[in-house]
């Protein structure tokens, strides 16, 4: 009995065992895939669950996951990515799923970077644009700034010439300041860099100044555009005021990339570019200048040549960039860098830069990521080559394109001998200066330390420490054998320039949600940052000979040898607080104390507050059925300072006069002498600013963006005011004066077709700017105007070009209103108020009405295009160029315009400066196309990702500006005199991911 109960018992064991043997099969049997994103590139930390269980896995770094079913629940799988569509998959059946996952544009979740932290948009409460890589063109530009150009609203930047490394000018939201800079403060990887025209523009020496002088160094330009992450406009006091006294021109803050999106990989980049000048100046050709001659029986050399002088001294330039970036890593560390190469020839000749970078990024979590420790280094060395276009190399001639717009064509470029044929030493054949030497080379470091911890739940201490050193070495050689070294036995010149920054801060965050209702968040910090700077210059001539060039400047008779060595130092404590109900009222506020070295013993410290609110209204009940997606109202008021003065101002300075010299023990002594009187109430330049904004979004996210509208004022404006008779002392710095702008900015996002196979998504931005300057006295200061000067090289006798003065905008044009001709073709003018004479009055405005960008997208199947525009409306441009070589008085001296003849000028005329040369500089310009071909690697061994392409940027403008480009900016705003032209560009490229 008992063996038959035992064999019973085996049997059903048996029996239930082979029952049971597929459930157990299933529950052990593993689904495996890989996740990626529509380019068909792997996604690295994506969250895969099973659905209605805690089951869940996430994807490893090349984008692969594998997760076991649990048998009692449904088999289906979830894919969640923060910017990527929630996407469900039945896995029943299957063991292999592979997911495609598709981009959010609702973007309500993505981060955005904001003053010393980061916030979801839907958090945010200020004006803020995000301009991510994924936004960028993939042809990369040469220059990061260029990667905001026509992207965001309310920021205009103007490049100031075609030079390679030529600098920007980037003004957000106006321009506030008459004497301080207008230049945002650059915040990258987390350390504010001092830059900008007060830091940069050194002016060390009067008899052959600092070449360093003629342009102030644009930070961005020693980035690594392929290294940018992301790049964050900061642009109303909400936003800007947690950086207080440097807030005011607004903030962009750089981030550089910290973590593989492709998990382990190594990227190639490499294209090759050509470019040339779109279009030449309409002087005369040689049968031109023959014909006009001969008509006007004037003598001329005509030696049977029939040279264009412009494309002697124009070339096609080459471009060459490589670039290779790399990130690995494991959960709790992950290491990104990259090395670059960018060689670039200049259109014209003697141009050319080459840039080296170098990056490497590392960040490690431990203690179940309580402890976090960061390091970020860059670095990058510029080697540049630089055309004889400043006065620098020689006042007289000095000039190349100058020189070929005014050589006479009929004049050959070289004699039988192959020496340059030359004319004299005043009039330098153009193409000669190709032998003149102006170099400069120019390295930066910049690095930041940061280790953080959180203390208890929702408390995190983080220190960190910066550091940057930007080193500037140029120097330039005229030998004796040039037509303008001849006569000085040779020229050369040097200046070192340094510029050292070191930062320290420490923050306390606390984030801590209350109640499902109530989540608040506090930061308070304390900055301390030094800057050092150090400039020396030297420059002699007769040299012995022209071998060592400036390498013993000391063998010539030195004309000029100065150095300056200054420091500054902000010391900051700061605060915010961000209260978020419900999801949907949102307020934050902030409150910074600034001390500085820059400003007198009663105003060294500054308090800058800023408040904002904000209303998600889409949350609310009753819009529950309503057809949009996103609505948000946005209320904010800050107080922000500008403090981009140079150093001492308060103090009472003293000069060594060369000029004022007396006579002690029967040797000349120079006097001292006081040049400023001290001021110890001089306080930064105080910007209030209102904003209202509205963020949108409808048809599922397929259309979103925003709008704002603010009041910007800027009072106690530092000015420097000139001290009466019989005071010795010349000037004395004081706050006096108020400058407001007020504007409105407009973007609309829309993803016109996205139906898997093709994608069509476009941007555009609008923004119109009014300014305007609202006073420039007070009780103690008074004045009614301010004229400024543009520099030497302005046509005619006046000394200055602009005014400045209440009731007028910044940068307009004052002068004489140019009415017509008289009956002997002498020019004549507006007499305003009928007493004898010309008056002047304002004959132009620089600033634009509205600037705007539009940009598209396109993708079928593996192809991807991008189409950018770019332009502006409503500013004016004075045309210094044409004003010149306009006069016929001066043919056939020298070449002309071929208008010049059209005018109905008399010769006896001479040129003037009047609205006769003001020009509407309103553009469309076709900023970019790029196609590309994006290969299948999903079966490749080698390759994750492989793509390529075409590209070609400045392609077209559409305008009435008569010059080389209606977008330039020499010596001042909206002054086009003898300007590098911006070059056409074509490029091919490849991106190859392994």
């Amino acid at each position: 009995m008992k063996k038959s109960l035992n064999s019973k018992l085996s049997s059903w064991s048996v029996f239930l065992a082979l029952l049971l043997s597929p459930l157990c099969l299933i529950a052990q049997t593993a689904v495996t895939g890989k996740v990626s994103d529509a380019n068909g590139e792997p996604i690295p930390g994506v969250n895969i669950i099973q659905k209605g269980t805690a089951n869940g896995v996430t994807t490893d770094f090349d984008g692969n996951y594998s997760i076991s079913l649990q048998t009692n629940s449904a088999s289906i799988l979830v894919f969640s990515y923060v910017g990527f569509k929630t996407q469900q998959v039945n896995a029943n059946g299957k063991t292999a799923v592979n997911v495609v996952l598709e981009e959010d544009s609702q973007l309500l979740d993505e981060i955005v970077v904001v003053g010393y932290g980061t916030q979801k948009v839907k958090d945010v409460t200020g004006a803020i644009a995000s301009v991510k890589s994924d936004d960028f063109v993939d042809a990369l530009p040469v220059q990061p700034e260029q990667l905001l150009q026509g992207k965001v609203a309310g920021v205009n930047i103007v490049q100031s010439s075609g030079m390679p490394g030529a600098s920007s000018t980037v003004r957000i939201r106006g321009t506030s300041s008459i004497s301080a800079g207008n230049d945002p403060l650059y915040v990258i990887d987390g350390v504010p860099l001092q830059f900008g025209s007060a830091n940069n523009n050194i002016s060390v020496a009067t008899s052959g100044s600092s070449p360093l002088s003629e342009e102030a160094t644009n930070p961005l330009s020693l980035i690594n555009p392929a290294d940018i992450e992301s790049i964050d406009v900061l642009k109303d006091a909400s936003a800007t005021a947690i950086y207080g006294s440097r807030g005011a021109n607004g903030v962009i803050v750089i981030t550089t990339k910290n973590k593989g999106k492709f998990g382990n990989f190594i990227t190639y980049d490499a294209y090759t570019g050509v470019s040339s000048v779109r279009e030449y100046l309409p002087v005369l050709s040689a049968d031109e200048y023959r014909q006009r001659a001969t008509e006007n029986d004037l003598p001329f050399s005509d030696l049977g040549a029939n040279t264009n002088w412009q494309k002697e001294i124009f070339r096609a330039a080459i471009t060459h960039n490589h670039n290779i970036s790399f990130a690995g890593g494991s959960e709790t560390t992950n290491v990104t860098g990259s090395l670059g190469l960018n060689d670039q020839e200049g259109v014209l000749l003697s141009s050319r830069l080459k840039k080296y970078t170098g990056r490497l990024n590392a960040n490690h979590s431990a203690l179940n990521d309580k402890l976090k420790l960061g390091v970020n280094m860059t670095y990058s060395y510029i080697d540049e080559q630089r055309p004889a276009l400043n006065s620098n190399i020689a006042d007289e001639g000095g000039n190349i394109l100058k020189d070929a717009i005014r050589w006479a064509p009929t004049l050959p470029v070289y004699n039988e001998d192959g020496s340059f044929y030359q004319i004299g030493a005043l009039r330098i054949n153009p193409v000669s200066w190709r032998d003149v030497t102006d170099e400069s080379t120019n390295t930066l470091f910049l690095g930041n330390m940061n280790a953080s911890y959180e203390l208890i739940d929702g408390l995190t201490l983080k220190t960190s420490f910066g550091y940057s050193n930007e080193k500037v070495n140029r120097y330039s050689f005229i030998p004796s054998t040039h037509p303008a070294g001849e006569g000085q036995g040779g020229f050369g010149s040097i200046n070192k320039y340094t510029n050292s920054n070191v930062l320290s801060e420490t923050t306390l965050t606390y984030d801590k949600e209350i109640n499902p209702d109530n989540q608040i968040t506090l930061l308070a910090g304390y900055s301390y940052q030094r800057f050092l700077t150090e400039n020396t210059f030297t420059s002699a001539n007769n040299f012995v000979s022209d071998a060592t060039q400036w390498n013993l400047i000391q063998s010539g008779t030195i004309r000029a040898n100065t150095s300056f060595k200054d420091a500054n130092r902000l010391a900051s404590y700061y605060g915010r607080l961000n209260y978020k109900l419900k999801d949907r009222y949102l307020m934050t506020f902030t409150l910074r104390r600034d001390g500085s070295s820059r400003f007198g013993a009663n105003n060294k410290w500054g308090t800058f507050p800023s408040g904002a609110l904000a209303w998600n209204i889409i949350d609310e009940p009753f819009m529950q059925n309503s057809k949009l997606d996103n609505l948000k109202f946005r209320l904010g008021y800050g107080v922000t300072g500008n403090q981009e003065i140079p150093n001492n101002l308060y103090l009472e300075q003293l000069s060594i006069s060369g000029s004022a010299i007396y006579v002690f023990g029967g040797q000349a002594v120079p006097s001292v002498l006081p040049t400023n009187f001290q001021n110890p109430d001089l306080k930064w330049e105080q910007t209030s600013q209102l904003n209202f904004g509205l963020d949108y979004g409808l048809f599922d996210y397929r259309v979103y963006g925003s709008i704002d509208y603010y009041i910007k004022k800027t009072d106690d404006l530092l000015l420097s005011f000139s001290t009466a008779a019989p005071s010795v002392v010349t000037t004395q710095w004081a706050n006096v004066g108020e400058v407001q702008n007020k504007g409105i900015e407009f973007s609309i996002n829309a993803d016109i077709i996205d139906n898997g196979t093709a994608f069509w998504s476009t941007n555009l931005n609008l923004s119109s700017n009014k300014n305007e300057v609202i006073s420039l006295s007070n009780e103690n200061f008074q004045r009614d105007e301010i004229r400024t000067s543009s520099g030497s090289g302005v046509v005619g006798n006046q000394t200055s070009t602009k005014i400045i003065k209440p009731g007028l905008p910044l940068n307009t044009f004052y002068g004489w209103k140019f009415t017509g001709y008289d009956a002997n073709g002498m020019e004549t003018y507006l007499d305003e108020d009928g007493v004898e004479g010309a008056d002047e009055v304002a004959i132009g405005d620089a600033n634009p009405d509205l600037i705007f960008g539009f940009n598209n997208t396109f993708k079928y199947k593996r192809l991807d295009a991008n189409i950018n525009f770019r332009g502006t409306i409503g500013n004016d441009m004075y045309n210094n160029t044409r004003a010149e070589f306009s006069y016929t008085s001066q043919f056939p001296g020298i070449n002309v315009l071929r208008s010049a003849f059209d005018t109905g000028a008399s010769r006896e005329q001479v040129a003037q400066y009047s609205s006769q040369w003001i020009e509407d500089a309103s553009f469309l310009r076709l900023d970019n196309v790029t196609v590309g071909y994006n290969f299948n690697t999903d079966t490749s061994k080698v390759f994750k990702k492989a793509r390529v392409y075409v590209s070609g940027s400045n392609l077209f403008v559409i305008t009435g500006y008569s010059g080389f480009d209606p977008e330039v900016r020499t010596r001042s705003v909206g002054i086009d005199y003898l300007v590098y032209p911006r070059p056409r560009t074509f490029q091919i490229g490849t991106s190859l991911t392994f």
